[in-house]
């Protein structure tokens, strides 16, 4: 979600939440191994909207706490494994003492197979400090580990994008000043995991990182997962990206909480972006000043960093970045280490170290390489307007209004932009209904040819369109009606598609041999009262008869948490385009609208294509 949510919900909205909590809570008020909201039963997984192949089976649902949308474990997730037990951490949209957590964290799997319960909070967000935004605080998370020598020189990286085997720390975003812990200031928190296994273990934070811009979100880098780069998600005005090294918070398992704290002295380093690379394109094809703007999120993979960049999508190498003992290259910034407000964990205060002056320079990263950019039309704002968050006068299936999520695909040569015309919220650009043309179209999954990334360019469709896939809406959305948070699909030509309020959908893309793109929503499950955040696949059975069981996910805003499986045919990559498969393809006609029990359910059948336009 942009930044600028916060700012495009009423006043009303956020006054009223404030004021309906409580007084501030101090530090380490709650014992992380009782539920800081109390657990709930779940929403049932019945009746569900669902369309395409194969067959869907619900597993279990963990309610939003309240069962209140914008509230609860309900944005971003993170799946982490010690041994046959896998974790996920799950993020908390808002804050406030009143339901609400920051970090919830369940187990997936034992030994003796998928079996979800809850084993810990983190209450980050389990306060109400009066100048904290609501929406805007999502709770991103990212995960901290280490590496062997021996892997840095094989080059090997984590095992997914979601998951790090065995991670020490669960860094947990802050996008505000007054967050619990630190209400001068928002950043990181690192949040310490080492013992989760054992119930008597206490997830602690050691460490708080202020930045300028706050974080939005943050990624750990794809070969060395002790490094951060912080996304502050700003529209204008701080063209960087803040990148951190944390090897003194590592390697201190089994230490107790006073001396991990102590330990804990992360760097903080800068990459500077030239103004062009981060500016809005304007019709005539310039780029339009005072349009710079930050990462709003980065995806690492390999040697590169793809960021997300709100008006305009931006590709590092970032091979050099670091030296041969992991540590990054250049000077850090003049951070200053505080104590704490109600914690006893240390803060690295970069809060005011915002961008060059005529007076002052700022220490800078080096190492890495601007590899390329593509300037998207953004959003058209009327000055002194900044905050709109869509466009009117460019379609979405034309161009990005707002880069959300920049991911390529596997073999680094196409590259899928999404785009959150209005902030998730705004009217028209975040709506949709079914039988109702919108002018300007909501967000959808653009596709850029990266193979010479100094000349990024749009792929095609096999008409020669520009190839961009938008879904039919299936419910009536009057706001977050976008693509949300995409991932991909191991070994396939597959992803995830978590589309607010059109559920989880299963979104398959083929490339020709002339490099044309097309599209085929496979199959889509909306739950009762989805709001889909993101939803990613944590396991995946192969049943030997062409078909497989993929476990899913998937954290609501208002739902909370679903678990579920979808079984159905593959999507191998080097699959040519079927004959069903259109230039850009949702599912389109009567809606099946099923019952999801326990044993699982049968789909509807496969319906008709839809137009590429919205």
């Amino acid at each position: 979600m942009s930044k600028a949510i916060k700012r495009s919900l009423t006043a009303a909205l956020a006054a009223g939440l404030i004021a309906s909590f409580g007084a501030p809570a101090l530090a380490d008020h709650k014992d992380p191994r009782q539920p800081i909201v109390p657990l709930q039963p779940g929403f049932p997984g019945q009746p569900a909207l669902t369309q395409g192949e194969g067959e869907f089976s619900f597993i279990r649902n963990f309610p939003a706490p309240l069962g209140a949308a914008l509230s609860g474990s309900g944005s971003d997730h993170k799946y982490f494994r010690f041994g046959e037990d896998l974790f996920v951490s799950t993020g908390t949209l808002g804050q406030g003492d009143v339901g609400n957590v920051g970090q919830r964290f369940f187990q997936l799997e034992d030994e003796n197979g998928v079996n979800p319960r809850w084993v810990a909070d983190h209450g980050s967000a389990a306060c109400t400090i009066a100048n904290t935004s609501v929406t805007g605080l999502q709770h991103d998370a990212a995960l901290l580990g280490q590496a062997s020598p021996a892997d840095l020189r094989r080059g090997a990286s984590v095992p997914s994008r979601s998951m790090v085997v065995e991670p020490e720390i669960i860094v947990d975003t802050t996008d505000a000043a007054g967050r619990c812990h630190d209400p001068n200031g928002g950043g990181l928190e690192f949040i310490d995991v080492t013992g989760i296994q054992d119930p008597a273990f206490k997830p602690r934070e050691i460490h708080l990182i202020r930045h300028a811009g706050f974080s939005h979100t943050v990624t750990t880098d794809d070969r060395r997962p002790w490094i951060l780069y912080n996304n502050s998600s700003d529209f204008s005005g701080r063209p960087w990206i803040d990148v951190i090294d944390a090897r003194s918070c590592l390697g201190l398992a089994g230490r107790s909480l006073d001396a991990k704290r102590n330990a804990c002295r992360p760097q903080v380093y800068r990459i500077p972006f030239e103004p062009d690379w981060s500016r809005q394109v304007n019709s005539s094809g310039g780029t339009v000043p005072g349009s710079e703007a930050a990462c709003h999120d980065i995806t690492s993979r390999d040697s590169r960093i793809y960021c997300a960049g709100l008006n305009a999508t931006l590709i590092f190498d970032v091979s050099g970045l670091t030296t041969a003992r992991g540590g990054i290259r250049g000077e850090p910034l003049p951070c200053a280490r505080i104590n704490g407000t109600r914690t006893g964990a240390s803060v690295t205060d970069c809060g005011g170290v915002e961008g060059p002056t005529a007076a002052n320079s700022v220490p800078e990263a080096r190492g890495w390489k601007f590899l390329g950019t593509v300037n998207h039309p953004g959003r058209n704002c009327v000055a002194p307007v900044t905050n709109c968050n869509t466009n009117m006068v460019v379609p979405s299936d034309e161009g990005v209004a707002v880069s959300h999520e920049a991911d390529p695909t596997p073999d680094h040569k196409w590259m899928f932009v999404t785009d959150e015309r209005g902030g998730g919220v705004v009217p028209p650009g975040a709506s949709c209904a079914p039988g109702i043309d919108n002018p300007v179209g909501n967000g959808g999954i653009h596709v850029f040819d990266i193979r010479d990334p100094s000349n990024i360019k749009y792929a095609q469709t096999p008409d020669g369109e520009k190839a961009v896939w938008i879904s039919d809406a299936q419910v009536p959305a009057a706001t977050f009606c976008d693509v949300h948070v995409i991932e991909q699909i191991p070994g396939e030509q597959r992803l995830a598609v978590a589309y607010y309020s059109q559920g989880t959908k299963i979104l398959d893309y083929f490339i020709d041999e002339q490099g044309r793109w097309t599209f085929r929503e496979t199959a889509s499950i909306i739950f009762p009262n989805a709001n889909t955040w993101a939803s990613d696949v944590f396991k995946i059975v192969d049943n030997g008869d062409g078909t497989r069981t993929y476990h899913f996910l998937a954290t609501d805003i208002g739902r909370g948490v679903d678990v579920f499986t979808w079984t159905g045919p593959t999507n191998p990559m080097g699959t040519p385009p079927p004959a069903d498969a259109l230039s850009a393809s949702g599912l389109e006609g009567n809606v099946g609208l099923l019952a999801l029990g326990l044993g699982g359910m049968p789909l509807a059948a496969r319906f008709g294509r839809r137009r590429r336009r919205s």
